[in-house]
């Protein structure tokens, strides 16, 4: 049985990256850049206002005191945001500036239209107007050769809005991975049919495709497949022509778990089954050397019950997809809470506990969501984090820090 980081490492050193693919920028939201973007121009691309008002020469100014007099320059002219103006600063004059107007020649400052008297053609000014103000110079968000984005970058809206600065209609990104989702079980109905005595609707197929869709993968459904072994060697085969596979359930020490024997006699390489966990310990982990693919298929066999199914995916899919899909991080915001009460664990896992955390007069603190059975998924609807208790850590009293990952 691994340790839980063990595990996890080994994942990580056998997972392949993804290739590139060019995409349009507008539909590179929450992707992962494949090379580095560099500026072919200065953002922005010339000097200009910041703000409705009048570009001054601050030379202007300087004798225009607070209470003492101010000084009078002649309004000679306009330009507006998006025009190219002719108008040169005199000296003793004003140019009437909106907000993103290009800055006219002479120029070295802007005052808020708020912060002068208009009278007779000219503008009042109480006092110095530093050199700079309401300035934006050329080249102050970017500059020209300028690396804006690494490689590897997960790309947020802001991200999209300087692709659009740049002018970069297109983007290399790792590819997406196809990952085949099969939920295995006899007493597996789907959410459409009747309720019988002995069934339970498939929940975890469910679960599944929102997990890889958050985790940026692109899921694809296998269906169920009953507790026979030709049933899932069909089903498994079909899920191995994916880039991942997961399947849940059937992967324990009952007369019915067929699902890592069919595996190996498929030939998938189980390299590691049980993981010292809670939920969750029979987690196996393999892959598939498919004819003629350049890289193996990783396979994730989870338990069955939905809790043990949502958090193992989380600790051990979810980074593997982000591995993949080029992130160099595993996406987890990682905080310590105060402990609202006292929690007592019996074994020398590492626990991983539904909680509810919130902040209190300044500090965060974090409880459970109550039972933590690993079939009651309404734990999981319920949760925002995960309470994460190491193997050394028995009996943890209210009041507490402990490390909480946040589920989103």
């Amino acid at each position: 049985m691994r340790s839980f980081s063990e595990a996890r490492e080994l994942i990580s050193h056998q997972v392949p990256v993804l290739a590139s693919e060019p995409i349009s920028f507008k539909e590179a939201l929450n992707r992962v850049l494949a090379s580095d973007i560099v500026a072919e121009h200065d953002i922005p691309p010339f000097d200009n206002s910041s703000m409705d008002g009048y570009a001054v020469r601050t030379s202007d100014t300087v004798n225009a005191h607070s209470g003492s007099g101010g000084v009078c320059l002649e309004v000679a002219g306009e330009v507006g945001a998006g025009a190219v103006s002719s108008l040169v600063m005199g000296k003793g004059t004003a140019i009437r500036i909106m907000t993103g107007a290009p800055l006219p020649p002479g120029a070295d400052a802007v005052i808020e239209q708020e912060q002068v008297v208009v009278r007779n053609g000219s503008i009042e000014i109480a006092d110095l107007v530093p050199e700079g103000n309401n300035v934006r110079r050329r080249g102050e968000d970017l500059r020209v050769g300028e690396t804006v984005m690494t490689k590897g970058t997960f790309l947020r809206p802001a991200h999209l809005g300087i692709l659009a600065s740049l002018g970069k209609m297109e983007v290399p990104v790792f590819r997406r991975p196809k990952v085949g989702i099969l939920t295995t079980g006899n007493e597996l109905i789907d959410v459409d049919e009747p309720l019988v005595p002995g069934k339970i609707r498939n929940s975890n197929a469910y679960s599944l495709f929102g997990s890889v869709l958050e985790s940026g993968g692109e899921p694809v459904g296998l269906g169920m497949a009953r507790d026979e072994e030709g049933e899932l060697e069909r089903a498994i085969r079909k899920g191995l022509e994916c880039d991942v596979l997961i399947t849940s359930g059937g992967v324990s020490v009952g007369k019915y778990d067929l699902v890592l024997q069919t595996m190996k006699k498929i030939g998938v390489e189980i390299l590691f089954w049980k993981v010292n966990i809670k939920p969750g310990k029979p987690l196996a982990f393999g892959l598939y050397g498919k004819p003629g693919a350049a890289v193996p298929v990783p396979v994730f066999a989870l338990p069955g019950n939905p809790v043990s199914t949502m958090v193992t995916f989380l600790q051990f899919v979810r980074p593997a997809l982000f591995r993949m899909t080029g992130r160099e991080d595993d996406g987890v915001l990682r905080l310590h809470a105060t402990i609202e009460h006292d929690i007592r664990k019996h074994d020398q896992k590492r626990h991983f506990s539904r909680g509810v955390a919130r902040s209190e007069h300044g500090r965060l603190v974090v409880r459970t969501t109550g039972t933590q059975s690993s079939g009651v998924l309404s734990s999981m609807a319920r949760a925002n984090c995960l309470i994460t208790l190491r193997e050394e850590q028995m009996d943890i009293k209210a009041g507490e820090l402990v490390e909480i990952e946040f589920l989103s």
